[in-house]
């Protein structure tokens, strides 16, 4: 893949230091991407609340973040893991931080430079309010004042999120090499998985102790918002890094049949029915708020092993067989993970503009003229965004600087 997507920005096509290849993963993005369109378009539109039969599906398309999530930990921690299991070189700290910034932070600044100065959709203004408003937002660093918990993109804060990820993702890398450097391959392999099962167990100790000790909603909402608490589904992603590049090395058959005809199908069938717990079995209601202690975590690991087994037939397995990685692979799926992140910048900015075009109050819209419009409208704006403002930065980023050796100064 040419680089793309809100979360798991790295290029699926790019060589990697365990020559896997990963074409399906554009089509992954273009699936998160357009449910988390379909969520907000349902939601602005109130077919997520007037819908008896598919409103409490559409409610859980924010599904999609987990997806994105997942692919960030299996594809950027791949280098990482790889050179641990190896005894060989880690990506550089310094490039790595770089084609980071540029894969996030130049389109993103031109989507809510429009958002906020040229077409007036920021639900919280026109303007921004202040300097350190300003920065806090075009550094996305605001879902750390609560006074700027919500950006002019609304979907920011999961950006934020990736961010913090990408900061951590080096460290952890440093200390996971210095916690194996004398140790056998597999014994590498074993305290690679045992440290990613605590993180995931801090992980969900963490959303446990904000929903239980925590009285303030609002205060909730952001805690629940940074890294911490999303680090489980992160870690779920890793996991598959390991795996995958441990299969690789040692030229070892899929596990558990995922390299069988019947594999893509079974793993899809896993994720449709988490998705359905999820959505059906928890007993929520049809906002993003408002959850018990026991449905908030319920519902954030359900999401966890929905994207899970949704990404499984893009991990292990042959990757040009069988029909679903053929539709993964199917050309407009692929462009339209090309243009994956410009999509989740971008259709919330539509919404709006719809909704003054037609004059109506949110919640009150006819779903499927407002579908058919901003999908129009935000893939439109993606493809420019690609063309004009990502690619031109992707090239910024030239050839690889030298590789370090792990744990070297």
């Amino acid at each position: 893949m040419t680089e793309v997507a809100v979360g798991g920005l790295e290029s699926a096509a790019e060589p990697k230091p365990d020559a896997g290849r990963f074409p399906c993963f554009d089509g992954f993005r273009a699936a998160a991407a357009l449910s988390v369109l379909l969520l907000h378009v349902a939601g602005s539109s109130g077919a997520t609340q007037r819908n008896r039969d598919l409103g409490p599906y559409l409610a859980r398309l924010d599904v999609g973040v987990a997806v994105f999530f997942l692919i960030s930990g299996f594809l950027l921690y791949r280098p990482f893991v790889d050179a641990h299991i190896a005894g060989g070189r880690a990506p550089a700290t310094l490039a790595f931080f770089r084609r980071r910034f540029l894969r996030i932070y130049p389109a993103y600044w031109v989507a809510t430079t429009a958002v906020v100065y040229v077409f007036h959709t920021w639900p919280g203004g026109t303007r921004i309010k202040d300097v350190k408003s300003f920065v806090l937002y075009y550094s996305l660093a605001h879902s750390y004042n609560l006074g700027t918990i919500f950006a002019p993109l609304l979907q920011a804060w999961t950006l934020a999120t990736e961010v913090a990820f990408y900061l951590f993702l080096p460290a952890w890398g440093w200390l996971l090499w210095r916690a194996t450097t004398r140790a056998a391959p597999e014994r590498r392999v074993r305290i690679e998985l045992g440290a990613l099962a605590i993180l995931f167990a801090m992980s969900v100790v963490y959303r446990l102790v904000v929903k239980t000790s925590v009285s303030d909603e609002t205060r909730v909402g952001q805690l629940l918002m940074w890294l911490p608490a999303w680090l489980d589904l992160f870690a779920m992603g890793m996991g598959l890094a390991v795996a995958r590049v441990w299969i690789s090395r040692r030229r070892l058959a899929a596990p558990l049949g995922l390299d069988r005809a019947y594999a893509p199908a079974a793993c899809w069938a896993l994720a449709a029915i988490a998705f359905w717990a999820s959505s059906t079995r928890l007993g929520i209601h049809r906002g993003a708020s408002g959850f018990t202690t026991a449905q908030d975590v319920g519902v954030h690991l359900l999401y966890g092993l929905t994207a899970f087994f949704f990404l499984l037939p893009g991990i292990f397995g042959p990757q040009d067989q069988g029909a679903i990685r053929r539709l993964l692979r199917n050309r407009v799926v692929q462009a339209l993970g090309l243009v994956s992140y410009g999509i989740y910048l971008w259709h919330e900015n539509w919404i709006g503009k719809f909704l003054d075009w037609r004059g109506i109050a949110p919640f009150s819209g006819d779903f499927w003229p407002m579908l058919g419009t901003v999908l129009g409208l935000t893939i439109a704006a993606a493809a420019v965004s690609y063309a004009v403002v990502e690619r031109p930065a992707l090239r910024l980023k030239g050839r690889r600087g030298p590789r370090r050796v792990v744990g070297a100064g």
